[in-house]
């Protein structure tokens, strides 16, 4: 199974990156529209509701205008950074009209810090907490707290400019002469504040991002391996298949030549000798077409279907293995997308039961085939000494590797299954095997 992805994947699809970076910019534009809403509705003051409009409009535009960036396909990460400008710049200059440094949506500077970790490298993530810092700064700075008169350019008494600024007045002045300090030692905490979360959220998570990255790019070799490990496996079933039906006509073959050294020659023998070699080219082109295809982009096919053919396939390969078949099928659908990878996973469960019980002197299985409504059921029973209780729930679920081969080649065959959409359980049989049942739930495809 694929896991789960956070907010914003780490995977190497540029388009889907920036799609999850748009959507999550449009939850921040949504959140500003609803804070000057209610900044309307409660006559909150703002030096200039035009501009206001004008900036919330503007940033809905760079939003719809990101996947247009140049090279947003080739270089996404030109785009994210503009992103993050863009939040930086159009916070800093809303802020600036609702309060500056007093206003207690500031905090949303830190968002483009935190989306700079998670998309872009470490340095530049520190780098975007710096600017976010310097952002805080000048809101801080150079913004007046309290509104101005235009007209007389007296400052207007706010009663509640000290709770939303955290002013400090001077002492024993009366309300017409409270003078506020443009930077109070609290807001002096506030901005140290702000400047120890930019950088240790910048910090953090870009240690985790790359702890992230790194572990998908392990896991995608894992897939590759695994991958090109179910291609050789059905590459070598297809060649055991190809060298059995050979056997019969190499054997044919020689009697055949040996006959024409014997005496003189026989157009008999020469047209059964003919016959032999278009048979053996039949085979082998065969095989050549079997490989080709391996090269094919996979096309869903009946489940039932492609489970027949490889038991076929890897009976030929193991025909010291007596198997039995019970089938039961009612005509419904089950496809499979990838048949190769389920038939590269199928055989490694069927080599490990083969093994199993040839080890125990039971060269034998069980095989029972069910599909009912769309719900298909592979049941595979071997006679062999079993498993340990504990080894047992681990089979398939972790990579165990062991002198016999027991373990590495679950794992791959079950998440190989599961990647398709099926389900693999292990128990314990009733004469001392194992039982491994494969179910594809109706509508799993």
């Amino acid at each position: 199974m694929l896991p789960n992805r956070s907010a914003f994947s780490t995977d190497s699809d540029p388009f889907q990156q920036i799609k999850q970076l748009q959507q999550f910019r449009w939850g921040l534009i949504g959140t500003s529209y609803l804070a000057a809403l209610a900044a309307w509705w409660l006559q909150y003051p703002v030096s200039s509701w035009p501009l206001m409009l004008l900036l919330l409009a503007l940033y809905a535009c760079t939003n719809l205008s990101l996947p247009w960036l140049p090279g947003s396909h080739q270089q996404p990460q030109r785009v994210f950074a503009v992103a993050i400008l863009y939040d930086l710049t159009l916070f800093t200059l809303m802020l600036a009209l609702a309060g500056g440094a007093g206003n207690g949506l500031i905090a949303l500077l830190l968002l483009p810090v935190a989306v700079s970790a998670v998309l872009l490298p470490g340095r530049i993530a520190l780098l975007t907490a710096a600017l976010a810092v310097s952002c805080y700064l000048t809101l801080a700075l150079l913004l007046p707290l309290n509104p101005v008169d235009p007209q007389t350019g007296q400052l207007i008494y706010d009663p509640h400019a000290a709770h939303r600024s955290h002013q400090v007045f001077i002492d024993g002045a009366t309300p017409d002469q409270q003078l506020p300090e443009q930077f109070s030692s609290h807001l002096w905490q506030m901005a140290w504040a702000f400047t120890l979360s930019a950088f240790f959220i910048a910090a953090f998570v870009s240690a985790q991002a790359r702890l992230v990255r790194q572990k998908s790019r392990e896991l995608m070799q894992l897939q590759r391996q695994q991958s090109q490990q179910e291609q050789m496996l059905t590459v070598a079933t297809y060649a055991a298949n190809a060298a059995h039906e050979l056997a019969t006509p190499l054997q044919n073959l020689t009697l055949l030549t040996d006959e024409l050294n014997d005496g003189p020659p026989d157009p008999t023998l020469l047209k059964d000798l003919q016959q032999e070699v278009r048979r053996c080219q039949q085979i082998v082109q065969q095989l050549r077409q079997n490989a080709q295809q391996l090269r094919l982009p996979q096309q869903q096919a009946p489940l039932h279907q492609v489970v027949q053919q490889a038991l076929k396939l890897w009976l030929v390969s193991r025909p010291e293995i007596s198997l039995t078949l019970d089938e039961q099928l009612d005509g419904s659908q089950c496809l499979v997308a990838d048949t190769l990878a389920w038939s590269a996973a199928l055989f490694n469960i069927l080599d490990n039961a083969a093994d199993a019980g040839i080890a125990a002197q039971q060269p034998r299985l069980a095989v029972r085939l069910s599909q009912q409504r769309q719900l298909f059921v592979l049941q595979i029973e071997d006679f062999g000494c079993g498993l340990p209780a504990a080894q047992l729930r681990e089979l398939g679920k972790l990579p165990q590797p062991s002198p016999d081969g027991l373990g590495l080649g679950q794992f791959l065959a079950t998440s190989s299954i599961e990647r398709l959409g099926g389900v693999v359980t292990r128990s314990a049989g009733a004469t001392g095997g194992l039982i491994t049942q494969i179910r594809f739930p109706a509508g799993s495809h």
